[in-house]
């Protein structure tokens, strides 16, 4: 398999669709991350617990969907189940690495430093597949992972222990990126939303199984029909975001899925002034402003990467 399809060498029109799929999965996790820490405050649960109550819901719903997206193709089980395994276990290693880190450290200075994970992936395209960017694109990269750190950095600092979590999702993250690909290219000649939707209904439906094995440790098994709203729009996220890495590559999809900075905190404005209960507080001014410049640095590396192609 060519490192081109990998990493990403789009033409125009594919760009163009692959940024639009980016941020639509930024703008889908931004909301996914409101219900959640809405259903973290009003229910008073740990992360884990609805960790597991979302995987649950994710794996019905996308067992409930795979007879609608059937395909002959999926009968070939050995061309994808490999990348389909590698799929689920990096993104399980990631999601509990993140998990650990947000034990260790405050969400709002660990969720910046996942856009880190695009040094992660060039690190890998680098010397993995050997895939050479042009001056301009690594300068995009170096901005990407400065406005995570300027991001994080901002109102506080990290533990060092939450951020050796974070070191350890962002791996966990980038691999399963990579899987990602392998997978919706093992899944050919699928379209790319059908094989993208094929692609994480499958992912979450084993995901779902794995769920289950904890699932009779809840208490409060009511609790499963409220955390509907983050697993959904969860999913459509992923749906966005398989699209996105097979149109751009997962280094520019990356970059473009970073700008959830920019959306996370033009959201929380947004929620504040319309009153919403379980809306973070406003920063101070300086902080905000801080956030706010970082996160449009990322912007700018979207742009950057983008003149690169």
């Amino acid at each position: 398999m060519p490192a081109s399809f990998l990493l990403g060498l789009p033409n125009l029109q594919l760009m163009l669709s692959g940024v639009l799929y980016g941020f639509a999965a930024a703008l889908m996790q931004s909301i996914s991350y409101v219900f959640s820490a809405q259903f973290i405050l009003q229910y008073r649960a740990t992360p884990l617990t609805l960790l597991i109550l979302m995987h649950l819901v994710l794996g019905g719903v996308c067992l409930l969907v795979l007879p609608f997206l059937w395909h002959p193709k999926l009968l070939s089980v050995s061309d994808y189940i490999g990348p389909l395994l590698c799929t689920t276990f990096f993104y399980c290693v990631g999601q509990i690495s993140l998990f650990k880190a947000i034990r260790a450290s405050e969400a709002s200075r660990v969720s910046p430093l996942l856009g880190l994970k695009v040094l992660v992936l060039a690190t890998m395209g680098l010397f993995w597949f050997g895939e050479s960017y042009q001056w301009v694109q690594w300068l995009a990269i170096a901005l990407c992972a400065l406005g995570a750190i300027w991001l994080s950095a901002s109102g506080g600092r990290i533990s060092l222990s939450a951020l050796l979590w974070v070191v350890l999702a962002c791996v966990g993250y980038a691999l399963s990126d990579l899987s990602i690909l392998y997978t919706m290219r093992s899944l050919e000649p699928l379209s790319l939303i059908h094989a993208a939707a094929v692609g994480v209904c499958l992912c979450y439906v084993i995901c779902g199984v794995l769920s289950v094995l904890f699932y009779p440790g809840l208490k409060d098994k009511q609790l499963l029909l409220q955390s509907a709203p983050s697993a959904l729009t969860w999913l459509l996220a992923m749906v966005c975001l398989f699209a996105c890495f097979a149109e751009i590559g997962v280094v520019f999809g990356g970059i473009v899925q970073s700008s959830r900075g920019v959306v996370s905190i033009l959201l929380g404005v947004f929620l504040t002034w319309m009153g919403f209960k379980y809306a973070e507080k406003m920063p101070a001014r300086s902080v905000f402003m801080q956030r706010f410049a970082a996160s449009s640095l990322m912007l700018v590396a979207i742009a950057m990467f983008s003149l690169g192609q």
